[in-house]
């Protein structure tokens, strides 16, 4: 037997596949670390295999995106990036919800804080929640031709006390409803332009000038037309009218009645006169006592006798003078005669007429 020892061969045949091949140690890779050429094919794993087989070119292309516009599938992860981050960092979901926290939602967005924008137009209702709208404009236009204030759920004259509205100026000029007055009350003048008037009756007490001038006229500014119904107790003050003219569709009067009548007081017995008196005529069927201290300078009281006996006028004023021969003191006034008392202060007076002489 052949003794045993190393043998070096260079090359060894192989039948692989029926020819015959020359497999030289320099062709065959290592286990360890092996270092291929040419084109190295393997079998494609099944998509999703996470094993430690060997990739294909084809399962790589597979599974995996490209750098450039890649397309995901299935559910993509990547990291929450902190709040209020302004990179270009991809967002996941959970970021995206915890900003929105700061963004108003385009259906019925809420508000809060305050809002600013500029040349905003709303196609829609506006509704104003609050205690005060402050519009800094210089001019405010509104379409409607109709604006109501005071608008609240059960609307009563109670709730319109007070409403109306303020100009500011060196003081506030207003103009307002008052509940107590049921009127509208203005804390300024009101002045018509040229042509135009007051329009159906007139109430309560009327006070002013004929013209934009106080005390003054210009023109046929002074005119007053006074309208119908402006009886009793409400009265009528135009100023100074020197220069003009009152002119009434019905009765001009005043407190005591109508201007155009010496208002007559009739009294069937004895009878004192009082203030009211001033201005009207007592048809007297009893005597007369004039009162000490009732009456003011320039007043003046006609008294008529309505009986065809004489009647006995009594003063108590301190000089009641007679016209034709100055005498005071009492008077006798004959019957169906009459006498006028006119009053230069409240303890003096002239008396004269037909019929009158010292009692």
């Amino acid at each position: 037997m052949p003794a045993y020892g190393k043998v070096k061969v260079d090359t060894i045949t192989y039948d692989l596949s029926g020819t015959a091949t020359d497999v030289s140690v320099s062709n065959i890779a290592t286990k360890a670390s092996p270092t291929f050429t040419g084109t190295v094919t393997v079998p494609t794993p099944t998509a999703g295999d996470d094993s430690t087989k060997a990739a294909s070119t084809a399962f790589v292309v597979a599974s995996f995106a490209t750098k450039v516009s890649p397309t995901f599938t299935g559910t993509v992860t990547v990291p929450t990036a902190s709040a209020n981050d302004n990179t270009t960092k991809a967002a996941s979901t959970a970021y995206v919800q915890t900003e929105l926290g700061d963004y108003a939602l385009k259906a019925s967005p809420a508000f809060t804080g305050t809002a600013t924008g500029v040349n905003l137009t709303l196609s829609g209702d506006l509704t104003v929640n609050g205690t005060t709208t402050t519009i800094n404009t210089t001019t405010l236009q509104v379409e409607d031709k109709n604006i109501e204030i005071g608008k609240v759920s059960s609307p009563s004259d109670t709730t319109a006390d007070g409403g109306g509205w303020t100009l500011k100026g060196a003081t506030d000029k207003t103009f307002n409803w008052v509940n107590s007055t049921d009127a509208w009350t203005s804390s300024e003048h009101i002045a018509l332009a040229g042509g135009k008037s007051f329009q159906g009756n007139l109430t309560g007490n009327v006070t002013g000038n004929t013209s934009g001038s106080a005390g003054s006229c210009t023109g046929n500014a002074a005119t007053a037309t006074v309208a119908s119904g402006l009886t009793g107790s409400p009265n009528v003050t135009v100023g100074t009218i020197g220069c003009g003219a009152i002119t009434g569709t019905s009765t001009v009067s005043d407190s005591k009645g109508d201007l155009r009548k010496i208002i007559q007081n009739t009294q069937g017995s004895a009878y004192t006169l009082v203030a009211a008196d001033a201005g009207k005529h007592i048809l007297a069927s009893g005597n007369i006592t004039i009162p000490n201290s009732i009456f003011a300078a320039g007043d003046g009281v006609v008294i008529v006798n309505n009986t065809a006996g004489d009647l006995t006028i009594t003063s108590t004023i301190t000089n009641l003078y007679l016209g034709s021969d100055g005498s005071t003191g009492n008077k006798k006034l004959a019957g169906r005669c009459t006498c006028t008392v006119l009053f230069t202060a409240g303890t003096s007076g002239y008396i004269s007429g037909g019929g009158l002489s010292a009692a």
